[in-house]
């Protein structure tokens, strides 16, 4: 039963691991260490031609290899309790080949485990899945080459964004980036505003960036904002955008940015009287991987325009007073985009203890 779990582990493992192979990582195979030469050499021959096959490089010596293959054959002892101990019962596997995996430019073991086995033909179907299963650490504790390469995405001088954005809130009516619900107008009759018709109409838009990541820990977005802004007509109004970043890389799979941000837009409609408008407000984006170079990325962002927004009365016709309607307004969005890096920074130098 015990050989029958070990085959359906190892089974199991090479069909959910991904084999993290590199014809750029090389691997020293160490003469095995086994008390019968048979033993010695068909692992040793063997575990070559795995090696190749998972697509690693064989390395002549140790001092050429990024990895080191350990491996060791020893007799599969069977311990008790009142300190004696002898071979494994003849049901039982006979050897164990024990495995460990080593970093040769500092000597660190990165993984060790052992098989259990009887006549080496059994281990052709095996000693491919404890290569993959050894090899399967390897881009969590690899320094040169594989996180630096995965890690270009997010660590380059200059990016070019760009996104499609959606607003989800806005108070009040007429508002040029947010939802359109009627234009309020006072009615002397009742003297109080009046809300003449209830359709919502989202007014999308998009921005495209020019992001400066000057430090490890802050960058810089200059934006061209693209927005339709009059419900009434969809007025096209342009805009600019500057974002202040504070990029936060936890893992190597995605990246978050806060930000603060600061906007003007205009509008060329003549019932509006209150452009160029200025904004202020914040966000964040959420961004992971998009290639080498890029990132795909979910902006949430929150922006108050400052001062009050002034139109003309729409409705003048029906209401003619107020001549003139004012209101704050703030808006809650959402953007969805991408941004491609150019030009690769420096790694960025390790802490000091």
């Amino acid at each position: 039963m015990k050989k029958i779990g070990w085959i359906l582990f190892f089974s199991l493992l090479a069909v959910s691991l991904f084999p993290q192979s590199r014809e750029d990582t090389t691997i020293f195979i160490a003469p095995v260490i086994a008390s019968r030469p048979d033993h010695a050499a068909y692992f040793h021959e063997n575990f070559t031609m795995e090696v190749i096959a998972a697509n690693y490089a064989i390395a002549e010596n140790s001092r050429e290899a990024d990895y080191i293959f350990n491996l060791e054959v020893v007799p599969n002892i069977v311990h008790y309790d009142d300190g004696t101990s002898e071979l494994a019962p003849w049901d039982e596997p006979q050897w164990i080949l024990n495995l460990n995996l080593v970093r040769s430019e500092d000597d660190v073991e990165i993984v060790a485990f052992g098989f259990p086995f009887t006549e080496v033909e059994e281990m052709y179907d095996f000693n491919l899945f404890l290569v993959y299963n050894a090899m399967a650490n390897v881009p969590i504790t690899k320094l040169m080459g594989g996180i630096e390469d995965d890690d270009r995405w997010r660590n380059k001088w200059l990016y070019v964004r760009v996104s499609f954005d959606y607003p989800v809130i806005t108070t009040h009516q007429l508002s040029s980036e947010g939802l359109y619900r009627g234009a309020a107008v006072w009615n002397p009759d009742n003297n109080q505003y009046q809300v003449l018709d209830h359709i919502v109409r989202a007014v999308p838009g998009a921005t495209l960036g020019l992001e400066l990541q000057f430090l490890h820990w802050m960058s810089t977005e200059f934006g061209f904002l693209l927005r339709f802004g009059d419900p009434l007509g969809y007025t096209f109004i342009p805009g600019i955008g500057v974002q202040l970043k504070f990029p936060l890389k936890p893992s190597r799979h995605f990246m978050l940015e806060p930000y603060g941000m600061f906007n003007i837009e205009m509008n060329t409609a003549a019932h509006y009287k209150s452009y160029p408008r200025f904004g202020v407000g914040g966000g964040f984006q959420f961004g992971v991987k998009g290639g080498d170079s890029g990132a795909f990325f979910i902006d949430v962002n929150f922006l108050y325009s400052l001062g009050n927004v002034v139109t003309n009365n729409p409705h003048a016709a029906d209401f003619p007073v107020p001549a003139e309607i004012h209101y704050a307004r703030y808006t809650v969005g959402i953007g969805i985009g991408f941004k491609l890096g150019f030009f690769d920074r420096p790694p960025r130098p390790p802490r000091e203890n």
